[in-house]
């Protein structure tokens, strides 16, 4: 790998809560990794179903590990942030995983110039279902369609736009990312698998989530750009109420 800047330390936060099925996965993404200089920090929100025993197995190969009640994932998000000391910073919960080189593409795919950007991910259903999901860093305006477990940021662009809005308990993300576009920053699109994601938790209720969303809109956008969102908002949750069946989350028909 080359020296310089592809080669600057990258924190990894993994924020985790009653994951015992999962965690251990997630984990041995982050130190099998292919690009060594990292930091691995992990903040669990009190867990006691047995993952805590997990996360002490690899204790030798996790940096910083705090277990502790919190006020939720985003506030899971800021701890580690506070913690972290490299210059890039990426997130992967305990319910998703890293490619083996998804930091090494991630670090190959930028320049000097670059203090955001985002990968692909891949959907895994329950029922077994696959599907790839680019980023699509035009369409920010209208949701969260950058996959956040793919992203990494620069530590120096957390200090300037502040913390994930903790009174958020799904879009806390997509407000992270229009206030990141709000400062001004370009975010950069590396196209590779990054991580995968296995469908469900919170963000699953999609009711909640868009209404979460057009709240954040509502924050940050102005004028046509909020016009057009709002649109977009009301369209897409008419969607999924009437009209569409994701078959990520559909039970596979046995007897068909």
């Amino acid at each position: 790998m080359e020296q310089g800047h592809k080669y600057e330390k990258v924190t990894i936060i993994t924020v985790v809560y009653n994951a015992v099925n999962t965690i251990e996965g997630t984990i041995l993404s982050v130190i099998n990794q292919t690009y060594k200089n990292l930091q691995y920090i992990i903040i669990d929100g009190g867990s006691t179903d047995g993952t805590l025993n997990i996360i002490e197995k690899y204790q030798n190969r996790i940096d910083l590990f705090v277990s502790e009640p919190d006020n939720g994932i985003g506030d899971g998000f800021n701890k580690g942030i506070s913690m972290a000391t490299g210059e890039w910073i990426g997130m992967i919960n305990a319910d998703d995983w890293y490619a083996v080189d998804a930091v090494e593409n991630i670090m190959k795919g930028i320049s000097n110039d670059d203090f955001v950007c985002c990968g692909n991910i891949r959907l895994i259903g329950a029922n077994g279902i696959e599907r790839d999901k680019k980023s699509k860093v035009s369409w920010l305006n209208f949701g969260m369609y950058i996959m956040h477990p793919s992203c990494f940021v620069r530590r120096s662009v957390y200090m300037q736009v502040g913390q994930y809005d903790i009174g958020l308990r799904i879009a806390m993300d997509f407000d992270m990312f229009l206030r990141i576009k709000r400062f001004g920053y370009h975010i950069r699109h590396v196209d590779k698998i990054v991580a995968y994601m296995r469908m469900g938790g919170v963000s699953n209720d999609t009711v909640k989530m868009h209404r979460e969303e057009l709240r954040v809109m509502k924050r940050h956008l102005r004028g046509v750009d909020y016009l057009l969102s709002w649109a977009f908002n009301y369209l897409n949750r008419l969607r999924w109420r009437y009209f569409y069946k994701d078959p990520l989350r559909e039970p596979i028909n046995l007897q068909s």
